[in-house]
């Protein structure tokens, strides 16, 4: 077999494997405008689940100002589950190491911090989830936070 054909075979073995990459189950962007997040704007993400058998990641990411003044910030996340439960936590959302480097993408004075919040999860029983993200902050509104996304990708 020539070097050619290996090279071509290699390629074509390379594009399979990064087509079968991971399957997004739910993913969604809330646009929070350039005023800030004040307390009153929940955000929230409805999605069905018919697989509890797979395993899970479920991200936040986070767009934000790259001069956001804080490291972190505070959300509380309240988990609606189909049976008619209520999980609710507060969660410090870190953007920053101690130096004030971010740990997101920067570009053109937005950043995008993905966060992940549980990692090979299963849910629990088929229907219809919701989680509502609340701003858990000192300061209302709180400004340089321009969006919140949510995914959740089966691996």
């Amino acid at each position: 077999m020539s070097i050619r054909w290996i090279a071509v075979l290699g390629l074509l073995g390379s594009l399979l494997l990064t087509a079968c990459g991971p399957e997004v189950l739910f993913q969604e962007e809330k646009d929070l405008g350039s005023g800030g997040w004040q307390f009153a704007d929940s955000i929230s993400y409805a999605f069905p689940v018919s697989d509890t058998s797979g395993k899970y990641d479920l991200v936040l990411s986070v767009h934000h100002s790259a001069d956001f003044f804080y490291q972190n910030f505070y959300v509380r996340l309240a988990t609606h589950l189909p049976d008619g439960q209520v999980l609710v936590q507060p969660l410090s959302l870190q953007l920053a190491n101690n130096f004030g480097d971010w740990y997101g993408a920067c570009s053109g004075g937005t950043c995008t911090t993905d966060i992940s919040l549980q990692e090979r999860t299963r849910f629990t029983a088929p229907g219809d989830y919701r989680l509502v993200v609340t701003q858990f902050s000192r300061e209302d509104p709180l400004p340089g936070i321009t969006g919140i996304g949510f995914r959740a990708v089966k691996r």
